[in-house]
């Protein structure tokens, strides 16, 4: 079975074709919408919530994304990841850590709520939105 598992300009036009598309954050619980203002030849520019915040999201924050679940085998539901997004470092998990790693090893903002829906929408993802914690993996 073939996943995606690369940021190729193949899924980086499926990305870009989805700019002015509203999508849900993983958790059923606060089920935050955002829209995808804007796509670039390396970021994705989101606003999200109600008071229409910015989120800029890197080329290489997907990449580090699909890294993770790929050397970690999260390949189908069986090997699904919790994914424990948190804007405290210390209560994040190692997928939204991944996501949100600056390249001087720093983290930075949490992106992973938005890649993963991103992703999914492009049928490289599935998100587990019903069962807590909230999980994902990736598909063939």
């Amino acid at each position: 079975m073939q996943h995606i598992t690369q940021v190729d300009n193949t899924l980086w036009a499926l990305i870009s074709r989805l700019q002015g598309t509203e999508l849900r954050t993983p958790s059923n619980a606060s089920n935050t919408r955002f829209r995808i203002a804007a796509v670039n030849n390396d970021h994705v520019r989101v606003i999200t919530g109600t008071n229409n915040s910015s989120i800029t999201l890197t080329r290489a924050a997907f990449q580090q994304t699909l890294d993770y679940l790929a050397s970690n085998r999260h390949f189908g539901e069986a090997h699904a990841v919790e994914i424990r997004s948190n804007l405290a470092p210390e209560n994040a998990g190692p997928l939204c850590h991944a996501a949100r790693r600056q390249p001087d090893g720093r983290p930075g903002t949490v992106v992973i709520t938005y890649i993963l829906p991103i992703l999914e929408h492009c049928q490289a993802v599935a998100i587990q939105r019903d069962a807590r914690p909230t999980s994902t993996w990736l598909v063939p």
